[in-house]
């Protein structure tokens, strides 16, 4: 694999997003983003049951649990975006380049070199006659 710009840049998005995701260690928003979301649901459960009193008060403590948890979640979801597109440009910068001359199709006395010249040279030529 050849060491590009590309790839470097890639490497310290994955390198970011990793540490962003892992945030030192702190899963504290997940928690409350797990617990908000069960509230949520369990809230709009009751709703449907017909003890509105109840689904409000449940709602509201999830959705209070859920903007707390709100910036942990934002940190994974960039995480994440840096960790793809990190990734996606460390195999961009690594695609290797197709070889002019191959071993396996031709052999060296009679490999031709084609620029593109000689053929515009000839039309030129077949003109002016």
């Amino acid at each position: 694999m050849t060491i590009t710009g590309k790839s470097v840049i890639g490497f310290f998005l994955i390198l970011f997003g990793i540490s962003l995701f892992f945030g030192g260690g702190q899963i504290g928003g997940l928690i409350a983003g797990a617990i908000g979301a069960v509230l949520l649901c369990y809230g709009i459960k009751k709703w449907k049951e017909g003890r509105q009193i109840a689904s409000v008060l449940l709602v509201i403590i999830g959705i209070m649990f859920l903007g707390g948890a709100l910036p942990f979640l934002i940190g994974i979801a960039l995480a994440a975006v840096m960790i793809y597109f990190g990734w996606t440009m460390i195999k961009q910068g690594g695609k290797k380049e197709e070889n002019v001359y191959s071993p396996e199709s031709s052999e060296p006395s009679t490999a031709r070199y084609d620029t593109g010249f000689d053929a515009e040279w000839e039309d030129f030529l077949k003109k002016n006659k």
